[in-house]
């Protein structure tokens, strides 16, 4: 027993090359280059190698307590705490996994049972639209029963075949002909469906299809008269229909130039009246956000922002959203359209001709700072006070004392207690915003110039990503279904 014992602590004993690796690591990482010449030295001529092979016999022999290291490499693979931890959460996460799952499939067997209902009434009730309808439920829910089978994978390896896509194409012309709200609604979300369940490699084909297709009907008319249509039609559940199907084009570079086809510039028009008429958080306002958001990557879009006054929108939302909760989608995508709005020469050059407005917004931003605001949204906001902080602003940031505050915010913000980990990551970015936008620059290396010809967000940029990534990301809530 005593000869198995005595195995089983030799086998669990660290290799002495690997503990010297660890060593010369630390050395390096220290700075300790004259230990760690003659450590390496002494490596090569194998005189280490040799006494530790020798030391660990005697320790297998004497039974001499071994060196703390030992005890730390032999243990290195025990578990911490913080590990223990999160499997713990992962088998609750995988738990409440399988138990929506379940959920899913009994929800899935009661509509099963509601549609044999509503076909025994059917006959009686002679109804054409109700048949329609019927069969549009059953195609959703064959959608729908795949992704349970599935267990929530994406299940499309295909686009939507041509046919099917004409065919929704005519669906909906013809349900908008004849006004039928519920039909147009339908068409729309099992489009947006189609678009949720395919997989997400093939999103952005899926986007060009429906671009290819001229699922609007803007292209071959060249006129935009049927979308805005659907847009002015005052049903919540069209709205919330049409602007997830239009978040879903605007999700490319292609597809916001297919809404803003010839520069035409009404379906963003209509998107901002839509967006302001809604309670803030709602659905539909989360979809106009998503559309507008994606749509400022075109320069040529902002000028119908500023002139429709998105920027004081945005503003006044950000402000309600310290008294009261706003959904953190909408604060998120608000922010960042703000801040791709204020990026733009045409808007620099805006408030450079209407001073008091500039000096309002720059005021309310660096009032922001020190509200309790969302971390991406206080990223967003810093990152609209980099691009006002310059020479044609200066009247402004004296009015403002715009230096004094930013560095009263960086002091403050140096100092706050985090929570968690995240938190402190999330601390530390917006440190490093701040000493990357705000501190003084070395004019000796200033490539401002070369900075601004190469700006993230130029078009060729977007096209050049979307060209190498090809996954899209389609907006979907938990409270959409009403």
């Amino acid at each position: 027993m005593r000869g198995a014992n005595s195995n089983s602590g030799q086998s669990s004993l660290p290799d002495s090359n690997e503990i010297n690796e660890y060593i010369k690591e630390y050395l390096r990482y220290s700075n300790y280059s004259n230990t760690l010449e003659c450590f390496e030295a002494e490596i090569k001529s194998k005189q280490v190698s040799n006494k530790m092979l020798n030391k660990q016999q005697v320790i297998k022999q004497t039974g001499e307590d071994v060196p703390r290291i030992f005890q730390l490499l032999k243990s290195d693979n025990n578990k911490t705490k913080r590990e223990i931890n999160l499997e713990k959460e992962q088998k609750q996460f995988n738990k409440k996994y399988q138990q929506i799952l379940q959920a899913g499939r009994q929800i899935f067997s009661v509509s099963i049972n509601l549609l044999q209902l509503l076909h025994s009434l059917k006959e009686t009730a002679k109804n054409e639209n109700l048949s329609e309808t019927l069969e549009n439920y059953k195609i959703q829910l064959g959608k729908y029963h795949k992704v349970i089978i599935n267990e929530g994978k994406p299940e499309g390896t295909e686009l939507i075949t041509e046919q099917v896509m004409h065919e929704h194409k005519t669906k909906l012309f013809k349900n908008y002909q004849d006004k039928h709200v519920d039909g147009m609604i339908e068409v729309l979300l099992s489009l947006r469906v189609n678009a949720l369940q395919i997989a997400p490699e093939l999103r952005k084909n899926l986007v060009y299809e429906l671009i290819r297709n001229d699922v609007f009907n803007i292209e071959a008319t060249d006129k935009f008269d049927f979308v805005v249509h659907l847009l002015d039609i005052n049903n919540q559940s069209l709205r919330h229909a049409i602007t997830s199907l239009i978040s879903v084009i605007s999700s490319t570079l292609r597809g916001v130039e297919y809404l803003t086809y010839n520069g035409n510039m009404i379906i963003v028009e209509k998107v901002i009246k839509i967006l302001k008429e809604q309670d803030n958080g709602s659905v539909t306002q989360r979809f106009c956000l998503a559309i507008l958001q994606k749509a400022s990557i075109k320069d040529t879009v902002i000028p119908t922002y500023v002139h429709n006054e998105l920027i004081q929108w945005i503003i006044n939302l950000i402000q309600k959203s310290v008294n009261q909760k706003i959904h953190v989608f909408c604060l998120d995508f608000a922010s960042a359209t703000l801040a791709n709005i204020i990026h733009t020469p045409y808007t620099l050059q805006y408030l450079e001709h209407q001073p008091r407005f500039a000096h309002q917004v720059m005021e309310q931003l660096l009032k922001f700072i020190k509200d309790q605001i969302q971390v991406s949204v206080l990223m967003h906001v810093l990152i609209c006070l980099s691009y006002l902080s310059k020479e044609n602003f200066a009247k402004q940031m004296e009015e403002c004392r715009f230096v004094d505050r930013i560095s009263q915010f960086v002091e403050y913000y140096s100092v706050i207690n985090t929570e968690n980990e995240a938190a402190e990551i999330d601390k530390k970015t917006v440190l490093d915003l701040c000493a990357h936008m705000f501190h003084p620059k070395d004019t000796s290396l200033d490539n401002s110039e070369t900075l601004e010809l190469n700006e993230l967000k130029t078009e060729d940029r977007i096209r050049e990503y979307e060209n190498e990534q090809g996954e899209l990301i389609f907006e979907c809530f938990q409270d959409e279904v009403s």
